[in-house]
């Protein structure tokens, strides 16, 4: 009777189970297959490096490329759980109504006047500077 009350709405309880069993078993190979590659391309960065260097070097090389990646992506995610949730709105709805006469209190008149920047553009342009200055700094 359940399964009769969900197809009359449109739910159709089989096929939503098999997509997405299907959607999932897909995400899992493709996760498998990243880390494989993940895998072979630190190895093939290893055999390169101690080739070049010596085997401890390029050990050195990869773990710290690996450990600054790592904070990179342990940053981003502190941000994000630090960033206030928005409210939930009325979706679209609240587009179409009026907008107020004036400006609400404690905010500025002046179109010019723009806010500051927020966490992940300072850590995004600190980034890329770093990056600029390593590889400009192997060149000079």
């Amino acid at each position: 009777m359940f399964r009769f009350l969900l197809g009359m709405v449109g739910v159709e309880l089989r096929y939503t189970a098999r997509r997405a069993a299907v959607t999932g078993l897909l995400v899992a190979l493709g996760a498998l297959m990243l880390s494989g590659a993940a895998i072979a391309f630190l190895t093939a960065c290893y055999i390169l490096l101690a080739v070049r260097y010596d085997p401890i070097v390029a050990g050195f090389i990869i773990s710290g490329i690996c450990l600054i990646l790592a904070l990179v992506f342990f940053i981003i995610a502190y941000v994000r759980l630090r960033s206030p949730r928005r409210a939930a709105g009325l979706g679209n709805v609240a587009a179409y109504a009026a907008r107020p006469a004036t400006p609400p209190p404690g905010t500025s008149a002046d179109p010019a006047a723009r806010p500051p920047a927020s966490t992940s553009t300072v850590i995004a342009v600190a980034a890329g500077a770093a990056l600029l200055g390593l590889i400009l700094g192997r060149r000079i």
